[in-house]
């Protein structure tokens, strides 16, 4: 889990295939071990006295929408966005943040 943190969630965003996943997170994963997820409404079984941060894939149409159903589960969790709308951006970025192991962006 990443620092200060009970749970780390690596949330894909509706409408991205496996291999933003399996290709451009996997070093990411590799690193952190997030616990890897599509469904936003898992993060209302976290008891609320636990620090729970989100890493949110998404792509620019499906960000937003991502965003606010995060924040309906989850009003105090650390939320995390990596938005790009191409694979090897994504990749870049994740690979980038293992590299540097800074599992959060600014």
């Amino acid at each position: 889990m990443a620092d200060g943190y009970d749970y780390h969630f690596l949330l894909l965003a509706p409408g991205l295939q496996s291999a933003w996943f399996f290709q451009a997170a996997r070093r990411y994963w590799q690193r952190f071990q997030p616990i890897v997820t599509d469904n936003w409404q898992l993060l209302s079984f976290i008891p609320p006295d636990k620090q729970v941060a989100v890493t949110v894939l998404a792509r620019s149409d499906t960000v937003l929408f991502v965003q606010e159903q995060v924040q309906t589960q989850r009003a105090n969790a650390k939320l995390d966005t990596v938005v790009a709308d191409e694979l090897p951006l994504m990749e870049a970025i994740l690979d980038s943040r293992a590299d540097a192991g800074l599992p959060f962006g600014q």
